[in-house]
């Protein structure tokens, strides 16, 4: 789960919101404010068990076995325009996993360069899905939230430029967006803070499509550094304490495939959705290999097909996770005697409990229905049957979504 940076953390969302809109150019012609909201919850039929080393894996969605409305969010989006042909566009958005602490999603400036061709520089979101500019806006789609298996990023953003080109292709509309950047933030893995750098960011997506289908595509390419070393793999040993020993007795390759240093990522995805009026479909299939490091290859996907009868939106969905397991152990001589652990064979089934740790093994089958109250307002319901390698679970959720 990816923590809040440090970004407009000493700031309300309304006095953050001030700031911006009291700026020069801002008078009331000058400045649009738009925003979303979402209060929802849930509960899963039983927690998961506890495992070997008696502790005990995360729900489902986060959810606990009493429900609780803990899944709320509150954004905010402000656009001014600074000239005839740029603008400015800054994102908020408070959560409450957060403790409702603001945190800066999009900050960037747009130039509009002709008709069909906007650059944009600042801290942009990354394209990495088929929903990923509206991801935080729950009512922009069929479910409470898009499918956990394959929407698992926990890098949205980037700090860079990119530029968009909108145009026709005989009789099909297309997209074209390519961008370069860099991020730093920090996320949670294992318990642990670990900081988080993507060096050399670049990537493209496009979509061509007509009337009610669009087809999707997507590669992005960066340096991946993890700091994971405080990472604790039992009674007085790290994952930084075990790299530095790999070290000592002349295996730095291991070293280098646990730390995750500077690792050569990529990530692709395709997708398609359609929407008559009536029926809607949608598919997307990713792959995020994580070179030599000890992170698992995630080889995720879902599909979903509804039907919309007056205000309502009924849809199911399948979705699966079949990750693959790194190799951070190989090269390294099972049977040996170590000074330290006896024998080599233990740092080698260590190590492969490290990377399995890594992995994610789980189909899900979902039911939703969407209740549209009225014009930017809807109701959702969903149920997921959840098969894990860690255990089953039957999860309820609810929420509330509004555009404003």
């Amino acid at each position: 789960m990816k923590t809040m940076s440090s970004y407009c953390k000493k700031h309300s969302l309304a006095a953050a919101i001030a700031l911006m809109i009291s700026t020069p150019f801002a008078n009331a012609s000058d400045v649009t404010v738009s925003g979303f909201l979402s209060v929802g919850g849930g509960m899963v039929d039983e927690e998961y068990p506890a495992n070997a080393q008696g502790v005990t894996p995360p729900n489902y969605k986060g959810y606990e076995e009493d429900f609780t409305f803990d899944n709320n969010l509150l954004g905010l989006q402000v656009t001014g325009t600074v000239s005839e042909k740029v603008t400015a566009t800054a994102q908020l958005i408070a959560r409450s996993a957060d403790d409702y602490q603001v945190n800066s999603e999009w900050a960037y400036l747009t130039w509009q360069a002709s008709d069909t061709v906007k650059v944009r520089a600042g801290r942009l979101r990354i394209p990495l899905y088929m929903y990923s500019d509206f991801i935080d806006v729950g009512y922009s789609y069929a479910w409470i939230t898009p499918p956990p298996e394959v929407y698992f990023s926990p890098f949205n953003n980037v700090d860079g430029v990119d530029i968009y080109v909108s145009n026709t292709l005989g009789i099909f509309d297309a997209t074209l967006q390519a961008y370069v950047g860099s991020f730093t933030d920090d996320f949670v893995q294992d318990g642990v803070v670990t900081n988080t750098k993507a060096r050399n960011q670049i990537g493209v997506s496009g979509t061509i499509g007509k009337d009610w289908w669009t087809l999707r595509a997507a590669h992005h390419q960066s340096e991946l550094t993890l700091d994971l070393s405080g990472v604790v793999l039992g009674p007085q040993l790290t994952l930084g304490g075990l790299a530095q020993y790999l070290t000592v007795i002349g295996f730095p390759e291991n070293t280098q495939r646990l730390l995750a240093e500077e690792d050569d990522v990529t990530f692709t995805e395709i997708g398609i959705n359609m929407d008559t009026g009536r029926f809607v479909a949608a598919a997307e299939y990713i792959e995020f290999d994580p070179g030599e490091s000890m992170l698992s290859k995630n080889i995720r996907q879902y599909v979903m097909v509804g039907v919309r009868t007056g205000e309502w939106l009924f849809h199911v969905t399948a979705s699966e996770a079949k990750d693959e397991v790194s190799r951070p152990e190989q090269g390294l001589p099972a049977g040996q005697p170590d000074p330290l652990f006896g024998n080599t064979s233990v740092i080698i089934g260590t190590l492969q409990a490290v990377a399995r740790a890594q992995v994610v093994e789980r189909e899900v089958m979902s039911l939703g229905t969407r209740w549209d109250v009225t014009t930017g307002t809807a109701i959702k319901f969903q149920y997921d049957d959840v098969d894990d390698e860690v255990g089953d679970q039957k999860v309820y959720s609810v929420a509330l979504q509004t555009v404003f």
